[in-house]
C-alpha cells in the first residue's frame, strides 16, 4: 500500500495535520463536507483538533480527514435528514477506527478499508492521529442489483493491497489532484473510478459477470456531457471523442447502441437543437443564419442547411421566420 499512499497530494486529497477546532464547528464542517448528518461525542472537547478537505467530482463525493479521538454516530434521528441513499468507502491512512453497523464491528488500521451504508445506524470510534480518505457514491448510480448486494458488505474489513483495490484507491487519491476546471473530463474520470469501485465490490460480494445496463447508461451520459461542451468544435469526431474518453471507437459505438442515436447522430442532434435555440431567440435576430451554424460546429453553410432541414423539416431561415412571428 505504500505506493498508493505516496500519491496523496498534500492538502488536497487529505489534510496532513489536524487544526484546533471547536466541536460545533467540526460538526458543521463534517456534515457539510460529507453531505450527511452525523452526531458527535468528544472525550476532550476543548483539546479537539480536526481538518477536512472535500470536493465533488461527477458522481463521487470525496473527503479526507485528519483528526483526534472522538465518536461519530448516524443515529435514527440523523437518518431522517434528507439525503440521497449512498454507500461510503473509507480507507484508513493512519491511526485507527472501529466501525459498527448492522450488528458487526471491525477495526481499521492503515492500509485497510470498509464500506458503510448511509441509510442504517452507524458508529465510528475514531482514534488519535487519525487520517482517512473517503468516497461517497449514490446507490442509484450503481443500479438496484449491485446496491442490494453491497449492503451485505458493510462493516467488513478489506485489505487495500489485494485484487484491484490498489488501482481503485490510487485512482480515488488521484481525483483529489484533479484541476477544478474541465467538468466533463472530471465527470468521465469519476465515472471510470465508480465503475472500478463497483467491480471491486462485486468481487468481494461474489458477483461474477459483466457490469449491468446502469453502468453503460452512466458512461454514455458522461460521453454526452463531454460532447455537449464541445459542440462548437467543427473537428469534433468519433475517434477524438473515444480517445478523450479513454475507450475504443468500437466501445464508444456500443455505448450508444439502443439509445436512438449513433455517436455522430447525437452530435448532429445536439448541434441542431442549439441552433434552433439561437434561431428562435429574438435577441439574435440580426445574427446571420450561417454564423449561427458556424457557432455550433457547422463550418459549411450548405451542409448546415441540409442537416438542419433533414432534422427540422425547414431550412434554418424558414425556422427562424416561423419562430419569430
Amino acid at each position: 500500500m505504500a505506493g498508493a499512499l505516496s500519491l496523496i497530494p498534500a492538502a488536497q486529497a487529505v489534510p496532513r495535520t489536524a487544526a484546533k477546532v471547536g466541536p460545533g464547528v467540526w460538526e458543521q464542517q463534517v456534515n457539510t463536507g460529507v453531505s450527511l448528518h452525523f452526531s458527535f461525542e468528544f472525550d476532550n472537547p476543548k483539546a479537539f483538533a480536526g481538518s477536512i478537505a472535500h470536493r465533488a467530482v461527477g458522481e463521487l463525493g470525496l473527503f479526507g480527514v485528519a483528526c483526534l479521538r472522538h465518536t461519530v454516530h448516524r443515529r435514527p434521528d440523523d437518518l431522517t435528514r434528507a439525503a440521497d441513499a449512498s454507500f461510503l468507502l473509507t480507507l484508513q491512512l493512519a491511526g485507527s477506527k472501529q466501525l459498527t453497523q448492522d450488528g458487526r464491528a471491525t477495526t481499521l488500521r492503515a492500509g485497510e478499508f470498509a464500506l458503510y451504508d448511509s441509510e442504517r445506524p452507524l458508529t465510528l470510534d475514531v482514534g488519535d492521529d487519525y487520517r482517512s480518505v473517503n468516497v461517497r457514491f449514490r446507490k442509484a448510480a450503481l443500479g438496484a442489483p449491485d446496491a442490494a448486494a453491497f449492503t451485505h458488505l458493510v462493516a467488513r474489513k478489506f485489505s487495500a493491497d489485494h485484487g484491484i483495490a490498489p488501482v481503485v484507491w490510487s485512482a480515488v487519491l488521484g481525483l483529489g489532484s484533479l484541476a477544478p476546471d474541465g467538468q466533463s473530463a472530471g465527470l468521465l474520470v469519476a465515472g471510470n473510478v465508480l465503475d472500478m469501485t463497483a467491480t471491486m465490490l462485486r468481487a468481494h460480494a461474489g458477483i461474477a459477470g459483466p457490469a449491468g445496463g446502469d453502468d453503460r447508461l452512466r458512461r454514455r451520459q458522461a460521453v454526452q456531457a463531454y460532447i455537449d461542451e464541445r459542440l462548437a468544435d467543427p473537428d469534433l469526431r468519433v475517434d477524438t471523442i473515444a480517445a478523450a474518453c479513454f475507450v475504443s471507437v468500437r466501445h464508444l459505438h456500443a455505448l450508444f447502441r439502443g439509445s436512438g442515436h449513433t455517436v455522430a447522430g447525437w452530435i448532429r442532434h445536439r448541434r441542431v437543437a442549439a441552433c434552433k435555440r439561437d434561431l428562435a431567440d429574438p435577441a439574435a435576430h440580426a445574427v446571420p443564419v450561417a454564423a449561427i451554424g458556424a457557432r455550433w460546429g457547422f463550418a459549411d453553410p450548405s451542409h448546415f442547411g441540409q442537416v438542419f432541414k433533414a432534422a427540422a423539416g425547414l431550412t434554418p431561415a424558414e425556422f427562424r421566420r416561423r419562430a419569430l412571428r
